[in-house]
């Protein structure tokens, strides 16, 4: 144990000092490159200064076969030149690889060192070329054109300097000690040595660095010379490109990568926006862009190109981009599901539509069946009293009276029952919120309208339930008429589903500050707390099968639709009480008109149309008895001739009718003469009124059946002087 904590620190030390050493062959292509390029330059270089030494120092110039062992013989000066050339020729073989490449221009610089010391005489001076050499040949940072070339100089040195002084030395002293010598040059060359290895690890730690940060980044990135060539590339980029990194290094850009336009043409490098920085020294940031392969295939990236300066010198330019193929997949996903959630919620939406519409069926027909009976109930008096008059016509003239009277009564009240047969099938879409509700007889209609379930469906069963209705005197208010019997009307509903074995329905209205306070309450079964707060929401029921769990979200959305509030009380066992709150809207005051009885007026020429012979005749009645002049036709096309060949006063006509509607003869009419007012005669007279409906050329529409009142009333106010405007 004491022996391995001994040895611990030195281990560390050992550890220390190797991680100084450099590990060579680390430098990236491009630079390498470069920097081999100096040294071949450097070395032809040098054998032009031997030639030219070789002129100046030359004693004689002989061609022999011995001329280039001749030391003062030029030619041998020369042929030492051509030795150094060949090793920088050899050094320019890049097949050779990296490696021996540095070799040969290793050996080529030593060699032209010993050939300019052996040229000056072995002058002392020059053995510093030698050091300065070994400095230039640690720029390509490998170890063994680096030992080789130490190696030279220690044979050099070493060797040739014991064996032959006079050929490396050039004073006596080194003659009479060459090993001194050598060994103070040894001394020399070993600081040198030691201060260009420290020079290389610091260069190859920050090349390392740099290698690390570039191979590190999860996106591409490559480098540009000012040529246009690929300085160097990260195998992020090359993976993305699909090329090898080490085999683009020095190629042009267009030869690795290619920026296309929008339409698919490609970009020429010196228009490319990818080397725009080389010429306003401006980053360019680009995405969506497309970047096409050597393969033919294209990626899609985002990129930035941002210029290199040194030295306030532009160098070239970086590029770093993503691969954004995921993206475009995702975004396309996205669209995907986003046109499936849209179409899902098309679906969603018509399928609660068509639930929405259902509950709104299932509570007309039970409405329905109520109104049935009430049109039962209507139409018995006056068959009754009918039939009394036809087989007693001598009755005294107040019996007779007394029957009209019933008779009128009872026909009033079976229109008002069409009518409310009409308000179920009445297009209510949401947003109509503006006309006059009158509350107390909305409830009225609704508990009229369902006591088939309440009443006569419940007693067939055995079940005894009541109705209370208390409502105040409240004032009308803006709103959907529609909605708000079919509000109440699934409020009783549910309160009679709630009380399997009879009870009590309590329906009371009142003003409540600036709102109305509607309740309906029952004395079922009540609810839980749980039931209660999911009550609302749709498809949510109680029931089963017997269900579909939109009644009260039907009554919930009338509420919100009227800016009202529902509040539930509810006691499991003790019933539950409904509580709507709608406010009272402001109004503009109406108009009262200017005569609200039709005012006496002159005889008029009126022309009626209608193809009911029945109608007809009844209308041509009420006409007559006002004194007026009336002349029939039994169709569209029968009274516009007959409105051609006479002048009238007034057009009095039905809608629906063979040949010609009503809709065509008003607007022959206007075409003809605009003065002439036109009433129209219909049995969906409510339902125009209620869409705002009015065709061109009518002034006036009155609702079947035709009583006297209104015909009169309609004829006084299309008779009346007019604002001076065209109709």
């Amino acid at each position: 144990m004491t022996s391995r904590s001994q040895h611990a620190p030195t281990a560390s030390l050992l550890n220390r000092l190797w991680s100084l050493i450099p590990s060579g062959g680390s430098l990236p292509e491009s630079v390498w490159r470069a920097r081999h390029r100096f040294l071949v330059g450097l070395t032809f270089f040098h054998v032009v200064i031997i030639a030219l030494v070789a002129f100046l120092v030359a004693k004689r110039w002989e061609l022999s076969l011995w001329a280039p062992f001749d030391d003062d013989n030029g030619l041998h000066m020369l042929s030492e030149a051509l030795v150094v050339g060949l090793f920088g020729l050899l050094a320019c073989w890049r097949r050779a690889g990296r490696t021996l490449q540095a070799t040969f221009v290793g050996f080529g610089l030593m060699s032209s060192s010993a050939i300019l010391v052996h040229l000056s005489g072995g002058y002392i001076e020059l053995h510093f070329h030698f050091f300065v050499m070994l400095t230039f040949l640690a720029l390509c940072q490998d170890w063994i054109p680096y030992g080789l070339a130490v190696a030279f100089v220690a044979v050099h040195h070493g060797v040739v300097g014991v064996i032959y002084p006079e050929s490396v030395y050039n004073h006596p002293a080194a003659f009479n000690a060459p090993w001194t010598w050598a060994g103070i040059h040894a001394f020399f060359v070993l600081w040198s040595c030691v201060g260009s290895v420290v020079a290389w690890r610091f260069n190859e730690r920050a090349f390392a660095q740099t290698s690390l940060i570039l191979q590190a980044a999860g996106e591409g990135i490559f480098g540009v010379d000012p040529e246009g060539h690929i300085t160097f590339i990260n195998p992020a980029a090359a993976a993305i490109l699909g090329v090898n990194a080490r085999g683009v290094v020095g190629r042009k850009l267009g030869q690795v990568v290619q920026h296309l336009a929008t339409d698919g043409t490609r970009l020429p490098d010196d228009s490319s926006p990818l080397l725009a920085p080389l010429k306003n020294g401006q980053a360019e940031h680009a995405a969506d862009q497309i970047f096409g392969r050597m393969d033919g295939s294209y990626v899609p990236v985002d990129y930035v190109s941002t210029p290199m300066v040194e030295r306030e010198q532009l160098t070239g330019v970086v590029v770093s981009f993503n691969d954004i193929t995921a993206r475009h997949r995702s975004e396309a996903a996205l669209q995907q599901s986003h046109r499936m959630l849209e179409d899902t919620l098309k679906q969603l939406k018509t399928t609660q539509q068509q639930m929405l519409q259902q509950e709104r069926l299932r509570a007309m027909g039970q409405m329905a069946s109520g109104i049935a009976h009430d049109f039962n109930n209507s139409l018995s008096p006056i068959v009754g009293f009918a039939e009394l008059l036809m087989k007693n016509p001598n009755l005294p003239s107040e019996t007779t009276q007394s029957y009209a009277q019933l008779i009128n009564t009872a026909a009033l009240d079976a229109a008002s029952v069409i009518r409310r047969l009409r308000e179920l099938y009445r297009d209510r879409s949401e947003g109509v919120i503006g006309d006059p509700v009158d509350l107390k007889r909305c409830i009225e209609e609704v508990v009229a309208m369902t006591q088939p379930r309440w009443k006569n469906q419940a007693l067939g069963q055995g079940i005894a339930i009541r109705m209370d209705t208390l409502v105040d005197d409240v004032p009308k208010f803006p709103g959907d008429p529609a909605g708000i019997r079919e509000m109440l009307g699934n409020l009783i509903f549910n309160a009679v589903d709630a009380m399997p074995r009879g009870g009590t329905i309590t329906v009371r209205a009142r003003r409540d500050g600036s709102g109305i306070r509607l309740e309906v309450a029952d004395t079922g079964t009540g609810m839980s707390d749980e039931v209660r707060l999911h009550c609302l929401e749709p498809f949510f029921t109680t029931k089963g099968q017997h269900g579909t769990g939109l009644g009260l979200s039907l009554v919930h959305t009338t509420i919100q639709r009227h800016g009202g509030s529902l509040e539930i009380e509810s006691q499991e066992g003790r019933g539950s009480t409904f509580i709507v709150r709608l406010p009272l809207l402001d109004q503009p005051s109406s108009e009262t008109a200017g005569a609200d009885s039709p005012e006496s007026m002159r005889p008029l020429h009126i022309l009626l149309v209608d193809d009911d012979p029945m109608v007809r005749a009844s209308v041509f009645a009420q006409l007559s008895t006002q004194s007026h002049i009336v002349d029939s036709a039994t169709n569209g096309r029968e009274g516009l001739d007959r409105f051609t060949e006479s002048r009238f006063d007034l057009v009095v006509t039905d809608r629906a009718m063979p040949e010609m509607g009503g809709d065509q003869l008003a607007a022959a009419i206007e075409r003809l003469s605009p003065d002439t007012p036109v009433i129209m005669l219909t049995g969906f007279g409510d339902l125009m009124g209620a869409k705002g409906e009015q065709p061109p050329g009518v002034d006036a529409v009155v609702s079947k059946p035709v009583t006297f009142d209104a015909l009169s009333t309609a004829i006084a106010k299309v008779m009346r002087p007019q604002p001076t405007a065209s109709r």
